[in-house]
């Protein structure tokens, strides 16, 4: 259940400065997420994605992909592919300063206090802690996108934080204990996008609240991934969780965990009728510093790389999979395998086609005995297998 996953979201505000990204070393990991196809098979993918895109609408496909042993069925909807597509470079907004960061507070108390140093040192302290290898021989490294910043208000009640020029955090603590008080006797219900308007308080009203309290850090749309509404007997709330938006796209990674060496924007919140309870923005604040235009392959050509990796063998699947939802999406570029914490000065989005199962069958372990992948990740514009998973 959900449950414990989310009390622990909003029992550890700071921990997403901190561990978001967190992953124990492996004893290998690709250079930067992306696999590079070799000789013939690199040449053939490269001939499809140069080719003129064709097929460029949007629309329903439904077929397989592959041959003999060795195939993937897709029945989903194909998004259209954008007039503009870039490369995006990100690089942390310096415009997140202390006059920010009051305006984001949105205090009415005369007194605040300025934590900010207090924040820098557990930052630090933090950095340190997991760049040691503990008494496992085991050490746990993660990516930051920005700088060593920190700034941190409270006026007693609401507490508001910028870290690394990239991150924020939001939490009005009186909201936040009626909201922690349901989890004690919650119902939960994941609410389906034709829902959004139903109900009292419904999730569009909910998304509302929360757009507005976004743009005291300059963010003007999110794309929703899930929200459920916890409703308690005196009291209920939505958790949000989302990610960024870049001209209509918005940012994912592919699979459901962060690979050493990634960064992920993204956030959630618990949003009651009374206001923001907890916020947080991990990774999500870059500014856009150099957009590239460039031209996305089309789903039709996706089809035909796909068929060449799958009679590579690069991609395997028995054919017992149906990838249901195709997505267009901005995929945050890993670093190559870093040896220690690192923090990253720019952050580039690269347009990435996403095919992926059904998320009832995924939570579920519908597939747990089919050959494949949950997820197949192409570069959008060089055609390149992503490797996600």
């Amino acid at each position: 259940m959900r449950k414990n996953r989310l009390q622990l979201k909003m029992m550890a505000v700071f921990c997403v400065f901190a561990f978001t990204g967190c992953q124990k070393v492996p004893d290998g990991v690709e250079g930067n997420g992306i696999m590079h196809a070799q000789g013939d098979l690199e040449r053939q993918v490269q001939d499809i994605a140069g080719a003129d895109a064709q097929e460029r609408a949007a629309g329903q496909y439904q077929g397989t992909v592959g041959t003999g042993d060795n195939k993937i069925n897709i029945n989903a909807e194909i998004p259209p592919i954008p007039d503009n597509m870039y490369i995006i470079t990100l690089k942390p907004d310096d415009g997140l300063d202390m006059d920010a960061l009051r305006a984001f507070l949105d205090s009415e108390s005369g007194v605040i206090e300025d934590t900010s140093q207090a924040l820098c040192n557990e930052i630090e302290e933090n950095d340190r802690q997991n760049n040691t290898v503990n008494e496992y021989n085991e050490r746990f490294l993660y990516t930051k996108f920005g700088d060593h910043s920190g700034l941190r208000l409270s006026d007693g009640t609401k507490e508001a934080s910028f870290a690394y020029h990239t991150t924020a955090s939001y939490v009005d603590n009186e909201l936040r204990e009626k909201c922690l008080e349901v989890y004690d006797k919650d119902t939960e219900t994941l609410i389906t996008w034709d829902k959004m308007e139903e109900g009292s308080f419904s999730a569009n009203k909910a998304g509302e609240i929360l757009l507005d309290k976004v743009k005291a850090v300059g963010v003007s749309e999110l794309a929703f991934k899930n929200i459920y509404y916890i409703e308690g007997s005196d009291y209920s709330f939505y958790h949000m969780e989302f990610v960024p938006v870049y001209d209509g796209i918005e940012v994912g990674i592919g699979s459901d965990s962060v690979s050493l060496g990634q960064v992920w924007p993204n956030g959630y919140a618990s949003v009651t009728q009374d206001g923001v309870a907890e916020l947080n923005l991990i990774d999500f604040c870059g500014k856009a510093a150099d957009k590239e235009s460039v031209t996305a392959i089309s789903f039709a050509q996706v089809l035909k790389i796909l068929a060449q990796y799958l009679d590579s063998g690069m991609i395997e699947s028995d054919g017992k999979i149906i990838y249901d939802r195709v997505e267009l999406n901005y995929y945050p570029v890993p670093n190559p395998t870093p040896s220690e914490i690192e923090y990253k000065s720019q952050l580039v989005l690269m347009p990435m086609w996403h095919i992926y199962i059904p998320i009832d069958e995924y939570v579920n372990g519908g597939y747990d005995n089919a050959v494949g992948r949950s997820h197949i990740c192409v570069n959008a514009v060089t055609g390149e297998l992503i490797e996600t998973d």
